[in-house]
């Protein structure tokens, strides 16, 4: 049963992309970027998971857009949503980079009254998805019918305006 609903969802996906001309279009703008470390700040909800990571500690008291334009080290794109594609509800879907964290095609655009605006312009490698498992056996291959992985040549366009939510 598990292989013939990973091979629905590859279906679905594949029209998503056809549908979309290749392109994941999001605009986050939805919860915060909370400081996880002086030099990292996570968006993390049920359908998006983004690390910005800085050179040098960002305070408070000192953020500004050249600071943070210039200690700007790194963006993970861990996990994003694909709007209006219908996912059974035991599955996580998302977009895959070819490297686990990135810097160019990132432009951190304005920081006013707190909020960081940032575009960023990048290609995704392939779509994949897993069926949520409860305790897992650690070392264990997933089972076929789990998991999936479409590849194609992506383009992505993500655009951050949240709050910056400081320790």
């Amino acid at each position: 049963m598990s292989l013939s609903v990973a091979k629905d969802l590859e279906c679905k996906i594949a029209a998503w992309l056809d549908a979309h001309g290749n392109k994941i279009e999001l605009d986050i703008n939805e919860g915060e970027l909370k400081q996880c470390t002086p030099t990292m700040f996570t968006c993390s909800s049920s359908q998006t998971f983004i690390n910005i990571g800085f050179k040098q500690p960002i305070l408070k008291e000192e953020v500004n857009l050249e600071e943070l334009q210039r200690n700007f080290s790194y963006i993970a794109l861990n996990r994003l949503s694909l709007p209006g594609l219908d996912v059974p509800s035991n599955w996580e879907v998302y977009p895959q980079t070819r490297m686990s964290s990135f810097n160019e095609g990132v432009r951190i655009e304005t920081y006013e009254n707190g909020r960081l605006r940032a575009n960023v312009f990048t290609r995704f490698f392939a779509i994949y998805g897993h069926q949520e498992q409860k305790n897992p056996i650690m070392d264990k291959p997933a089972d076929e019918g789990t998991y999936l992985q479409l590849r194609r040549d992506i383009e992505g366009i993500i655009r951050l305006d949240m709050p910056l939510v400081f320790e």
